[in-house]
């Protein structure tokens, strides 16, 4: 689709919207002009508003984008940029584009911008890999100056000293968006990331529980105290994952309506998902206390329960049920397989795991030689 084509014309009552445009890249809107009512269907997801005004005949176009806000709310600060851009230009002529003399300059500039769609841990996470990958080897050359052979040397020199490939692969992963945020404000021209060559690996991580120690596990689980950890594990149990469950709040539960929501900043793929809250979890919801605001799961010292607080009431669940090994994030293993070996299809099952695409599904659901046999014997007609 072309650009022109993607651009919808923003109109809303008593604001000033002349020359914003939303940039429409999955085709959302049918219309070319969009009101206000229209802007709910893009909150919280990733928004991109296009500036069009004109300064001594001559066209200035700027591209704002926008994570984790309403469309009103982005539409608003669309408005008041366009303003003060129009400002710098009424002053100085030129609109004075952000200046970078190194590659940390530029991450610090960049991790700001990210922060308010990132969970706290997410940050936690990158600005460490960041740090011990990238800050000592390129982060003081010149931006512009970084080439594909200075990225691809940090990716050799990791695999030279025996790390897995997937350490090689997060440094594309921190990169190459990083470079893309220096394009969109102007600093760069092309991405030297893109072409960073890594070796191909297999990311799947197989883990199977049989059904006797699953259903022993959710057992357990049933009658595990103190309640509040029942509660994450209950949670965990029907498809979350952990930093999900530990920052749900209140306000994010709607028992008329029986849904639950995860927010954006603090869900993997990005993206804000509605679940159906099932019987279960009501049922313990009730029993817990329902309440009007804050965090569900409360820690003692902290606003929430921590992973490494939780990760110790795991480890004596999961020792009740007689299971030897098990991480928290196998609960969505066993939940996946479980599924398709019962006839769930994978696009079912990436829904309930809130994944981006069945391609992450495959790697968590993995049909048994039990269901192969048994769709084999239906395809040649044979008794199972």
């Amino acid at each position: 689709m072309a650009l022109q084509d993607q651009l919808k014309k923003i109109n809303i009552d008593n604001i000033d919207t002349k020359g914003l445009y939303l940039k429409d890249q999955s085709n959302i809107f049918s219309k070319k002009e969009i009101n206000k009512s229209d802007l709910k269907k893009i909150d919280y997801e990733n928004i991109d508003i296009v500036l069009k005004f004109y300064f001594r005949n001559k066209q200035i176009k700027k591209t704002l984008k926008y994570q984790n806000i309403t469309g009103l709310q982005a539409v608003k600060n669309a408005a008041s940029k366009r303003n003060e851009l129009n400002a710098e230009l009424s002053v100085t002529g030129v609109i004075k584009k952000k200046s970078f003399k190194s590659l940390n300059e530029l991450w610090d500039d960049y991790m700001e911008f990210k922060s308010k769609s990132l969970s706290e841990k997410n940050i936690y996470t990158t600005q460490k890999s960041y740090g011990k990958w990238i800050k000592n080897s390129i982060g003081e050359m010149e931006v512009r100056k970084i080439m594909t052979s200075d990225i691809q040397e940090i990716v050799n020199s990791i695999l030279r000293q025996g790390l897995q490939p997937r350490t090689a692969q997060t440094i594309k992963q921190l990169l190459r968006p990083l470079f893309n945020y220096s394009i969109d404000i102007g600093l760069s021209e092309t991405n030297p990331a893109i072409k960073v060559n890594l070796p191909n690996f297999d990311n799947t991580v197989n883990f199977d529980l049989s059904e006797e120690k699953r259903k022993k596990l959710i057992e357990e689980i049933g009658k595990y105290e103190p309640l509040k950890y029942r509660g994450i594990m209950l949670f965990l149990f029907t498809g979350r994952r952990l930093n999900e469950v530990l920052t749900l709040q209140w306000s994010s539960i709607s028992i008329d309506n029986k849904i639950y929501t995860i927010e954006a900043v603090y869900n993997k793929i990005r993206r804000r998902q509605d679940y159906r809250l099932s019987e279960i979890l009501e049922e313990f919801l009730k029993e817990y206390g329902i309440m009007k605001a804050g965090y569900i799961f409360p820690g003692e010292k902290t606003a929430h329960v921590t992973a490494n607080t939780f990760r110790q009431h795991w480890k004596q669940v999961i020792k009740n049920a007689g299971i030897e090994k098990m991480r928290i994030h196998d609960t969505r293993h066993v939940i996946g397989n479980y599924l398709v070996n019962n006839g769930a299809t994978l696009e079912g099952v990436g829904k309930l795991l809130g994944h981006s695409g069945i391609g992450v599904t495959k790697r968590y659901a993995k049909p048994s030689l039990e269901t192969a046999d048994k769709l084999l014997n239906e395809y040649l007609n044979l008794p199972c």
